[in-house]
């Protein structure tokens, strides 16, 4: 059975502008029913759940099916856009930073990228990750700016640590 859309957002925005959160969002969560794509409802109910009520956990949850929705339709920008709600959210999350340097790659801007990926390494050195996921984000920065010493020195220490010698080797001849 349709529902009319208008009338149920209507309905949601005056329980969220009372303040009974739970009750907006479980009308902005018929929308959802009705048209599972709707990135605006979406992106309502995560910024409730997150400034409204604290929820941070399902804020992100809802923010990435938005962002995954651009992805699928092509409107990057607006993927990135989400991405960086969801790190007001949670900057401390390396996944976040990863699929947002992977964005800003895809989009073909470097700068961007990089500062992401380096973040990436930053926050898997503070939370004692595997070495080779360090190293493998690192050669990723590695492979967008080969002049950067900084990356490529740390690249050959860390195969160096690994006992890969002849790839230390190789890293600090380049």
């Amino acid at each position: 059975m349709a529902i009319n859309r208008d009338k149920v957002y209507d309905g949601a925005m005056k329980l969220l502008t009372s303040g009974k959160f739970d009750k907006a969002i479980d009308e902005f969560k018929k929308l959802l029913v009705d048209d599972p794509k709707d990135v605006r409802t979406l992106l309502k109910i995560a910024e409730t759940l997150h400034v409204k009520m604290g929820n941070r956990k399902d804020a992100l949850v809802h923010y990435d099916r938005a962002a995954s929705h651009y992805s699928e339709q092509g409107f990057f920008l607006k993927a990135v856009a989400v991405f960086k709600q969801m790190l007001t959210v949670d900057a401390t999350n390396p996944d976040l930073h990863l699929r947002l340097a992977q964005l800003y790659q895809q989009l073909g801007y470097g700068s961007q990228c990089l500062l992401h990926y380096q973040q990436v390494v930053v926050l898997y050195e503070q939370q004692d990750q595997p070495k080779d996921k360090v190293l493998e984000i690192l050669k990723r920065m590695v492979d967008l700016d080969p002049e950067n010493l900084a990356s490529r020195t740390r690249v050959a220490e860390l195969f160096a640590q690994a006992g890969k010698l002849p790839e230390a080797v190789a890293e600090l001849r380049s």
